[in-house]
């Protein structure tokens, strides 16, 4: 389970390694702790032959529309019609696509707060209205598939793929030091046989978004013990794996096609062999691009750069590209380009092959490429997590490219 991101009014703490997306450190370890340990039995209370068959007549629908009109009745749950008070920018792309086809969007609230859910109707050719509730993001009615329910678990999805023989950086899943270590010395070891390396390692909780708590450039058992615990508080469960060089991207797949393949960078400077660090973040910051936030010199990013032996005051060589901070997106001063026509043939095929695995109709995955327009056989890439929830309005204002529109791929999958 996912705490939402976006759902105004909920108490965050104000946490560093949370960024600039914080989320209650004991309420989120709790939940996604919790939702690990009891899978196997909500998997065996949900997807079993009655749910199955519930869902493939259409009960499960008919039993939400009857469940919303009752909660109405009774005022536990209200509705809002005007897309400027919708504060899910995911819901807001979603919502003006709608317009565009005559569908009505509406925001369900809870107790008069939004929660992530809502509702859309439409009149049918006879003059009956078509409706749909959904939380998040519309699935196609009738549509059950038990991957939805395993999808934001980082390690199941990363033994998913590798039993099909997809690239996954190596790494296991561990909840105490002894095991952390045990897997950090097995990637030192693979990764000594290996070119071109960092030899370095991500540390980062099982379960979660936004690369909360993460820790990159993880090189020594010092290291890792600190960035063990950092991650231990979001989930009980943490994920040690290879650190993989590159941007990382955004594939976003709907009904089994590739739709959108966005380029999320970090902060970065580029050395001139002349400047200090802080020089030319300086200077990047007095020309931002429009929509990127100034870089914000903390402990944090001070951290960062002592992982890569560099410091403030360090001089890169010319056309050096320093990374800031792990944290990706304008947010943070990075940037995003939409590379969907750039994205070389074989790897928008690879994506398209892991929707297929996992069997489900909207995924968003994030993969890790030097090159995009190289194929992914020539280099060393990997999945690094798949999302049952994509940010899909990435997609629909990039700093570079050409927007792309999820939100109608979004509405054609489910037949509005």
């Amino acid at each position: 389970m996912e705490l939402k991101d976006d759902i105004p009014g909920m108490k965050k703490n104000n946490c560093s390694n949370c960024g600039n997306n914080p989320v209650p450190h004991h309420i989120n370890w709790y939940f996604e702790s919790l939702n690990i340990l009891l899978t196997p039995l909500r998997q065996a209370l949900l997807y079993n032959p009655l749910t199955k068959l519930i869902t493939r007549i259409g009960w499960g629908s008919k039993i939400a529309k009857v469940t919303l009109k009752v909660a109405r009745v009774l005022r536990i749950i209200t509705i809002q019609t005007d897309i400027k008070k919708c504060k899910v920018q995911r819901a807001k792309v979603l919502w003006e696509e709608a317009k565009n086809r005559g569908i009505t969007m509406e925001e369900l609230l809870l107790f008069g707060k939004p929660f992530d859910c809502y509702l859309a109707k439409r009149k049918s050719i006879d003059n009956n209205f078509k409706s749909l509730v959904f939380s998040g993001l519309p699935r196609p009615v009738g549509y059950i598939n038990r991957w939805l329910d395993l999808m934001d678990d980082k390690w199941l999805f990363k033994k998913k793929l590798m039993e099909n023989r997809l690239p996954v950086p190596i790494g296991g899943s561990c909840w105490n030091m002894g095991q952390a270590k045990e897997i950090f010395d097995r990637i030192q070891a693979t990764s000594y046989q290996l070119p071109a390396t960092s030899y370095a390692v991500i540390v980062k909780p099982r379960a979660g978004s936004r690369g909360r708590h993460s820790t990159t450039f993880v090189s020594s058992w010092e290291e890792l013990k600190t960035a063990f615990k950092i991650a231990k508080q979001l989930c009980f469960w943490v994920i040690v794996e290879e650190q993989l060089a590159g941007p990382v991207y955004r594939a976003t797949v709907i009904n089994f096609e590739l739709c959108g393949v966005l380029r999320g960078d970090p902060p970065q400077i580029a050395g001139d062999g002349i400047s200090s660090i802080v020089e030319l973040i300086s200077d990047k910051n007095r020309k931002p691009h429009p929509g990127v936030k100034d870089v914000v010199v903390d402990d944090q990013i001070k951290l960062f750069l002592s992982r890569q032996n560099l410091s403030l005051s360090s001089v890169p060589q010319k056309d050096l590209m320093i990374n800031l901070s792990e944290k990706i997106g304008t947010s943070y001063g990075g940037s995003s380009g939409e590379d969907y026509d750039i994205c070389h043939p074989d790897n928008k095929d690879l994506f398209v092959r892991a929707a297929k695995v996992l069997g489900d109709p909207l995924v968003g995955f994030d993969f890790i490429i030097p090159d995009i327009t190289k194929s992914y056989k020539s280099q060393k890439c990997g999945f690094i997590e798949v999302n049952s929830l994509p940010f899909i309005n990435l997609h629909h204002d990039p700093l570079f490219g050409t927007p792309r529109n999820i939100a109608a791929k979004v509405w054609d999958m489910v037949g509005f």
